[in-house]
């Protein structure tokens, strides 16, 4: 692993110095391969056309064909990308998921994030079924709930983002994504780990749930140049978004293709001193690529830098907090690559390797007061790779992996001024999924191992107070794994599916964790079971009903009462047993041909904390009862009309690092953004042009209290204008 280490932290500084020279060159000599095996085009295909290889290939189409069939039916008003390695069920997909999980997964397409035109990543996000998410004018500013809680890993092409990721999203270009894929439940085992990477305070880690971003890469030679501008209501100033992708893709004779591409991005939302949650990016990524017989192989380079005010908090009483705290600047640098050598039809090698570096500094001032102070500088760096081969033999699959990663951090973050960890988390997965009954019932199995060493792990209120040599080379408990799913197509129109998973966490965090009076902690263990009934009645409506239930017992989670051991100062912690259930409803169709709906209802039925026998329910205190959601895009000539709608139910608790507040007044909104677009053209180049309103109900709703509310600006209206060829 140090190593791979040493190799992926040469590549991530040469991106570095080098960006745009190392995707150039390597695009030019992609060119230079192709036009050299432009000579051996007859031959090859030739020998491709009169290979014994011909019937497998047939054979292959067919089996894709047979298994596209069993998907849930999904209609979202976009086509999905026409990428190989993009597709549901194909063994190239670095991130492909079993049948079984399609009811529970939901994507977004680049024509999806032209439609909406949501803010950000995070606005993106909180537009899936069953997803909350809350915003805090703190250090840790975004956290996301799915079904009442968990956990997401974020993985970008294929790399695996860091611990920080809440303060990475918010800068990262929508116009970079080709698709957006949600995985609820976590019950694929081959994604990623199932504990989280890097440092770990917390005892409650094994993952609910996927994010997974793969980037735009050219079809063609292309482009678009977008511009934004807009301005909320209450004296704000205004912001505006641009950005720019050019790219190209080639082809010879013999079938090798190779592409590059570009996109250079930036963000400003400046805000005023009375609301202080001003935002700003600027950013680059770089794309290349070739397929060249049965070897794929992609890279991915992007680094950005910005601003991130921790917006003021309104207090109860309606006075502002002095805090005076941002960002600045936040720098990420992601290096990825991956690729497939598909030795037959059936039978693929895949491999990942990556690198992440993040750094913040932070600002720590008062308003009213020119006295402030600057915390030193947090790196934190995180490199890895993965392995998995897929088999395929008649009707049954087998997928098989081994992921690695190693993290790196030093300097002050959140709420501890000093840390300093060395951490690898090391994990295998192995599935099968066997078709029976002519591919009406797909059964899965899959187990995985996650185990975390800590090299050195140490965090303090100063450095002073550090202790270095805290938990050196220690191996904790591993986490494991096992996890069964079933999809049944009961006739042409009627699908059920069913996943159940079962985890023994083991231990995620860096220490033991030490519970008040010297209780004695008890191992984790999680059960899940997601059941799922789809019907496609017709075009325009094709329902699927979800039952959820998530039971953990022993969950660890940080008190606010603290000790002292080897200088540092560490959280004591509580164990409870938590439950969770509730239903999912998502109907989505096409009306007239013209029209495209996805409509959701989750509602909680269940969110029990047991602990010293005292059972406390968090509906309608820590987490809504009830969230709606609403996506509909309509077609009408050259002019698009978009709208989406959410409606989320009011709690009224808040945990954070200042404790508990119990404020009431969270939540409790209906949220409309629309949008009316319409295309022009000119001669080779198309002309979209937008007016959109977010908030358009104008409400200052709230999600979190710690140092007071953080409300939404409100109404923001907005133009854009984009052009493409």
């Amino acid at each position: 692993m140090r190593r791979v280490n040493y190799w992926a932290e040469k590549l991530m500084n040469y991106g570095e110095m080098k960006l745009w020279k190392l995707v150039c060159v390597t695009g030019l000599l992609l060119i230079l391969i192709l036009n050299t095996s432009h000579v051996m085009g007859a031959e090859t295909e030739t020998v491709v056309s009169e290979g014994e290889d011909t019937a497998a290939v047939t054979d292959d189409k067919q089996q894709k064909s047979d298994v596209e069939e069993l998907a849930p039916l999904t209609v979202t008003g976009s086509k999905r990308s026409t990428r190989p390695d993009l597709h549901p069920h194909s063994l190239t997909n670095l991130y492909r998921t079993e049948v079984s999980t399609e009811f529970a997964s939901e994507v977004f397409t680049r024509q999806d994030i032209q439609n909406f035109k949501p803010k950000d990543l995070n606005d993106l996000i909180d537009k899936a079924a069953g997803i909350n998410i809350t915003y805090q004018g703190r250090k840790s500013p975004y956290m996301i709930q799915m079904r009442g809680g968990g956990t997401f890993t974020y993985i970008i092409d294929g790399a695996v983002l860091p611990k920080s990721v809440n303060r990475i999203l918010y800068k990262f270009p929508v116009a970079s994504i080709e698709e957006l894929k949600i995985v609820r439940g976590a019950t694929s085992l081959t994604l990623g780990p199932t504990i989280p990477i890097g440092s770990s305070g917390s005892g409650s880690g094994i993952n609910t749930g996927f994010i997974i971003i793969r980037t735009r890469q050219p079809e063609k030679t292309e482009g678009t140049l977008r511009a934004n501008v807009e301005k909320s209501i209450g004296g704000h100033p205004a912001g505006y978004s641009t950005d720019l992708f050019v790219g190209t893709r080639m082809k010879n004779q013999a079938g090798t293709e190779a592409y590059v591409s570009a996109l250079a991005s930036k963000m400003d939302r400046p805000s005023q001193d009375t609301w202080f949650d001003g935002q700003e990016s600027h950013g680059g990524m770089a794309n290349t690529g070739f397929t060249s017989g049965k070897f794929n192989f992609n890279m991915m380079v992007y680094k950005d830098s910005g601003e991130f005010e921790m917006q003021r908090g309104v207090k109860e009483d309606g006075s502002l907090d002095t805090a005076k705290w941002y960002y600045d600047p936040l720098e990420v640098k992601i290096l990825s690559t991956d690729g497939s050598l598909q030795w037959t039809p059936d039978q693929v090698t895949l491999f990942n390797v990556f690198k992440t570096d993040y750094e913040q500094h932070e600002h720590n001032e008062t308003f009213g007061s020119t006295s402030g102070t600057d915390r030193d500088q947090y790196n934190e760096d995180t490199s890895g790779f993965g392995l998995r081969h897929n088999a395929r033999f008649a009707d049954t699959l087998i997928q098989a992996g081994f992921q690695m990663s190693s993290s790196t951090g030093y300097g002050p973050n959140l709420k501890t001024s000093y840390n300093r960890y060395d951490t690898t988390v090391t994990g295998f997965s192995a599935s099968v999924e066997q078709s029976l009954f002519n591919n009406s019932l797909v059964l899965d199995l899959g187990g995985r191992w996650d185990e975390k060493h800590i090299d050195n792990t140490s965090s303090a209120r100063s450095a002073s107070l550090a202790t270095d040599d805290a938990n050196n080379d220690v191996d904790m408990a591993p986490a494991k794994v096992v996890a069964f799913g079933a999809h049944w197509k009961v006739t042409d129109r009627v699908t059920l599916d069913g996943r159940y998973f079962y985890g023994d966490q083991g231990t995620s965090g860096d220490f033991d964790m030490r519970l008040e009076d010297d209780a004695t902690p008890h191992a984790e263990k999680q059960e899940r079971v997601e059941i799922g009934l789809g019907v496609a009645i017709a075009s325009f409506f094709n329902p699927t009903l979800t039952w959820f239930n998530i039971d953990t017992e022993n969950e660890k989670t940080a008190t606010t009462a603290t000790y002292e051991l080897d200088s540092g100062t560490y959280y004591y912690y509580t164990e409870s047993d938590e439950l969770r259930r509730g239903i999912e409803l998502a109907i989505q169709g096409t009306i007239l041909k013209n029209t495209f709906y996805k409509a959701s209802w989750t509602r909680m039925i269940k969110s029990e904390s047991t602990s010293d026998g005292v059972t406390t329910d968090a509906i309608g205190v820590s987490i809504p009862e009830n969230i709606f959601g609403l996506t509909l895009t309509h077609h009408w000539n050259a002019y698009r009309f978009n709208i989406s709608v959410k409606q989320v139910d009011e709690w009224i608790e808040t945990t954070s690092g200042m404790g508990t507040a119990s404020t009431g007044g969270l939540g409790d909104y209906t949220r409309v953004d629309a949008n009316i677009s319409r295309d022009f053209a000119l001669k080779n180049i198309i002309i979209n042009a937008a007016i959109f309103g977010r908030n358009l109900g104008d409400e200052n709703y709230s999600t979190r209290y710690a140092t007071g509310y953080y409300p939404d600006r409100g109404r923001t209206l907005g133009m854009e204008v984009s052009f493409s060829f």
